[in-house]
């Protein structure tokens, strides 16, 4: 049986691997050389520079908005403050003019109880003289005419009552006042009542209108605690901002260093 022979793999030579290895060693050298090192480092400066200049622009942008908004909201503190010091005094002052006329209130509804009650018994009192009056004979009647108006001569007759002309001229005008007097007692009390009518919408309009202050305050303190949540966000947006951007130009300063090296290495190819 034959046998083929078999070539051994050639083996480079050490001549030539040296020679590659120099050759290797003269590209690095040519990347590593003075020239390529000081434009490596300029590129990174131009780099580094120019996103630090674009950088500090926006955070300057930022930093004046911040002060704006911290400006804003200190004023909005401020004024907040002032106006509770206000309110409260305001406060205190309708306390003391609710209470003052919480006491008038009471010493009047007191004062119409009296009124009320002296009235009834006048009421009571007519009754009772008109109930007497009836039960009195034409002498003891005559007498008690002359009582109710002294101007007036009464004298009972077999018919009725005998009277002199001026006594029934004062009788008539008796009469006629207090028809007159009674009508006015009539609008009186109408008045009266028109009276409390109002006073009752005043209490309710003044209730109403306690409700809608009460209301507008707190809708300005959500608005002031909006405000202040604004400004927070803006500050913390400002500080995560300053974050990024000292990070970016830490990355900017790195990318600069890998593009200027094969920016070097593609000059030196």
């Amino acid at each position: 049986m034959s046998t083929t022979p078999v070539t051994p793999k050639s083996v480079a030579a050490p001549e030539t691997l040296g020679t590659e290895i120099a050759a290797i060693e003269k590209r690095i050298g040519v990347w590593l050389d003075p020239t390529h090192i000081v434009l490596l480092i300029l590129l990174a400066i131009a780099t580094l520079g120019g996103v630090y200049l674009f950088e500090s622009k926006q955070v300057g942008v930022a930093e004046a908005k911040a002060e704006i908004a911290t400006q804003a909201a200190k004023v909005a503190q401020e004024a907040g403050a002032s106006a509770a010091v206000q309110n409260a005094a305001v406060q205190e002052q309708s306390k003391e003019v609710e209470a003052a006329m919480a006491a008038a209130n009471t010493q009047l509804q007191a004062a119409n109880s009296q009124l009320i009650a002296a009235n009834k018994q006048l009421t009571n009192k007519l009754l009772a003289q008109q109930t007497a009056d009836a039960a009195l004979n034409p002498t003891q009647q005559s007498l008690r005419w002359q009582q109710l108006e002294p101007r007036a001569e009464v004298v009972p007759t077999a018919t009725g009552f005998a009277i002199d002309a001026a006594g029934a001229l004062a009788t008539i005008q008796d009469l006629e006042e207090l028809t007159t007097d009674r009508l006015v007692v009539i609008n009186l009390d109408t008045e009266i009542a028109n009276l409390n009518a109002t006073i009752a919408n005043d209490a309710t309009a003044l209730a109403s209108e306690k409700t809608a202050h009460a209301s507008d305050v707190a809708n300005d303190e959500k608005q002031l605690v909006a405000a202040k949540a604004t400004t927070g966000q803006v500050q913390a947006d400002f500080t995560l901002y300053k974050k990024k951007a000292h990070r970016n130009i830490l990355r900017a300063f790195g990318l600069g260093l890998v593009v200027g090296f094969f920016s070097g290495h593609a000059v030196g190819y």
